[in-house]
């Protein structure tokens, strides 16, 4: 008896499934070799380039990456440097549009960013060099935590006497100082957001409209700021602490303070973007950050401490460990909150 076509084919497809199966079968059960770190190295070298979102300061960034290109001068680097808040921005739009332009992102991260590791933002690998980190850097093999920023108050010191300096946030308000402080503002930089929430906690919800009776003037970055107060534009400021370091190592006449009524630290973490354009040179960026060399160049250029386990501390600057009532700033400002400072200032500032 003739068996119809249909039946013919469907033995076929039967017994092509069956050996697709069996061969898939045998492939899962043989042991798979991982792409060794070599492997990575020789790939990037083929890519070429990587490039790099970040915060770091202005003046740090290209020695930094001339460090990594010295290192590995086969991989190309180009760098887009913002703020916290519009770095996370133009990154979060890139993404949502399909466009995917950073291999490796470095900022102080907020609610975004955490939902950001649910939504695919980030690769998840282990850098060869983690072991050398504290475990509590490290969130889910996707997010790293490199350096840690404080807030301060600084002063010109030609301008202003040490004994007369503000040394508690309180100070900034003194009607003697109006005209005569400067800040960034807080819709521009989450680490700023972070110490109006502390302000808000520690008994200055108005401190926005206090500033603006002071005439606060605004700079974009700390980089702006602390120009600005070594020109005398203003006599006094309060900043996010990463150009400071350098500065002071290079005889700036600035004076300085972490107030003893505490402060906020910031973590800065870093990511390999998931849909890297150069992935493997992306990874190779990244653990050299977090390599020896890389940990000193970035405390070094980027003026923050690093978190790698025996990094010396800041040469000018005191350790976290010794300032006194330090609050995660990542903890006090949650995404509601975040929403309600940044309306707030610019309300109360006429910016939209």
């Amino acid at each position: 008896m003739m068996k119809s076509s249909w039946y013919s084919k469907a033995k076929s497809w039967l017994m092509s499934g069956a050996i697709a199966a069996t061969a898939l079968a045998a492939a899962l059960s043989s042991p798979v070799k991982a792409q060794s770190w070599d492997d990575t190295v020789a790939a990037a070298k083929k890519e070429g380039k990587v490039v790099f979102y970040n915060n770091l300061q202005p003046n740090g960034i290209e020695p930094l990456l001339q460090k990594f290109r010295d290192k590995y001068p086969e991989i190309q680097t180009e760098h887009i440097r913002l703020g916290s808040n519009p770095l996370i921005e133009r990154f979060q739009t890139e993404f949502n549009s399909g466009r995917h332009i950073a291999d490796v992102f470095i900022t102080f991260p907020d609610e975004r960013v955490t939902e950001g590791m649910k939504q695919g933002w980030m690769a998840q690998w282990t850098p060869p060099e983690l072991s050398n980190f504290p475990a509590n850097v490290n969130q889910n093999n996707m997010l790293f935590t490199l350096q840690y920023a404080r807030e301060a108050i600084i002063w010109n010191k030609g301008l202003v006497k040490d004994s007369e300096a503000p040394k508690e946030w309180a100070d900034l308000f003194d009607p003697k100082w109006k005209g005569k402080v400067g800040m960034n503002p807080p819709w521009r930089s989450v680490s700023i957001q972070q110490i109006v929430a502390f302000w808000e906690d520690k008994g200055f919800p108005d401190a926005a409209e206090k500033l603006k009776a002071n005439d606060v003037r605004f700079f974009e970055g700390s980089g702006g700021i602390i120009q600005a107060v070594i020109r005398g534009d203003v006599r006094v400021a309060e900043l996010t602490d990463l150009p400071l370091n350098p500065l002071l190592e290079d005889g700036a006449p600035i004076g300085y303070v972490y107030p003893k009524s505490g402060t906020t630290s910031s973590a800065n973490v870093a990511f390999v973007a998931k849909n890297a354009p150069h992935p493997n040179a992306a990874r190779v960026f990244l653990n050299w950050l977090m390599s020896k060399e890389g940990q000193e160049a970035l405390q070094q250029y980027g003026g923050l401490s690093v978190t790698r386990n025996g990094i010396p501390p800041l040469s000018k600057l005191p350790a976290t460990s010794q300032l006194s009532n330090v609050v995660s700033g990542e903890e006090i400002l949650t995404p509601e909150r975040q929403k309600k400072i940044v309306e707030h200032w610019r309300t109360v500032f006429g910016v939209r």
